[in-house]
């Protein structure tokens, strides 16, 4: 008896807990479908009206298939108009990055919070897809296009399903033009940063990304990996090198030479005074050029410093070749 009297009341807690939770009026409903969905408030009232206030589950259901069919209406009607503007975001996994550039037509769209997140769930499912990809055999920083429309991301559903819903909500031609995997060699860290720096906690996006892939000899120096690429991922950006290159030499004099050779200078043991290396604010080979951050030495010197060898780079822009290939040596 004491039994079915404890499981009773149990039972009559947790219908009374229920009871509290679910809305009890129309305002309620609407108020957190809203809050739930943010669609519309006109077709949130067609939700209510048709399932109840009680049936609010049924009702966001509803609105989510009602919001996908709408947004592929829309984004038919929508789909020739230009959509120049946007974000590229990148993500990096090990020796592994992902760049996508989500468009769309208007500046405050792009630095909208739900397009961020938006592009945030694209990239996230392209480096998911690049997992499957082969990494090259030499030392390489290895391109590849990504068809990501049919791409399944990890909220369940396909990429072009949520730009679909994006463009229902947001009454914008949304486009992708570029969906890239850029994989290393597995002894190589690849790094990405973009600018100007904005985006979500996961994801990096901004009009510029640039990738590097680097290794690294950790006995050199404590200076942190992770700081030494974003310096460098800046410098690509900055600089806007044309190629990796070769470092810079530097020549001795026939008399330097004549004095080693007799035995009248120990390059060892003395300080060298002179300049180390040829700057030239026109280069355009990454290894040769200045160190954006330390103008005294070349980006090879600085990198060499730190006992770190970048193996090949990549830098992006907006609305600018969509199909960027990397740069090695």
């Amino acid at each position: 008896m004491l039994r079915l009297a404890s499981t009773f009341s149990r039972l009559s807690y947790r219908s009374l807990s229920a009871a509290a939770v679910a809305p009890k009026t129309t305002k309620e409903a609407l108020a957190t479908l809203r809050k739930r969905t943010g669609y519309s408030y006109t077709n949130i009232r067609k939700a209510v009206d048709k399932f109840g206030p009680e049936r609010i589950d049924e009702a966001e259901k509803w609105l989510k298939e009602l919001a996908v069919k709408e947004g592929w209406a829309k984004a038919a009607k929508l789909g020739t108009r230009v959509a120049s503007q946007g974000l590229l975001g990148v993500e990096t996994s090990k020796n592994a990055a992902a760049v996508v550039e989500l468009n769309c037509e208007t500046d405050f769209v792009a630095r909208s919070d739900v397009f961020k997140h938006l592009l945030e769930e694209i990239t996230q499912a392209v480096i998911d897809a690049g997992k499957g990809l082969a990494a090259p055999a030499d030392k390489q920083l290895a391109s590849h296009l990504i068809e990501a429309s049919e791409l399944l991301t990890r909220q369940n559903r396909t990429v072009k399903e949520a730009i679909a819903m994006m463009v229902g909500k947001l009454g914008e031609n949304i486009t992708i033009s570029r969906a890239q995997v850029f994989i290393a060699p597995s002894d190589i860290e690849v790094f990405a940063r973009s600018h100007p720096r904005e985006g979500t906690e996961a994801t990096e996006m901004g009009r510029f990304v640039s990738i590097v892939g680097i290794h690294r000899k950790l006995n050199v120096t404590q200076f942190p990996t992770d700081k030494l690429a974003s310096q460098l991922c800046q410098h690509v950006i900055g600089m806007q090198p044309e190629s990796l290159g070769t470092p810079t030499q530097r020549q001795q004099s026939t008399e330097e030479t004549q004095k080693v050779a007799d035995g009248e200078k120990d390059e060892l043991n003395e300080f060298y005074t002179g300049k180390t290396t040829q700057m030239n604010e026109d280069e355009t080979q990454l290894l040769r050029q200045s160190f954006m951050l330390n103008p005294s030495q070349s980006v090879y010197d600085y990198l060499q410093s730190h006992g770190a060898e970048v193996i090949s780079f990549a830098r992006l822009e907006l609305g600018v070749n969509n199909n960027a290939e990397t740069q090695s040596s």
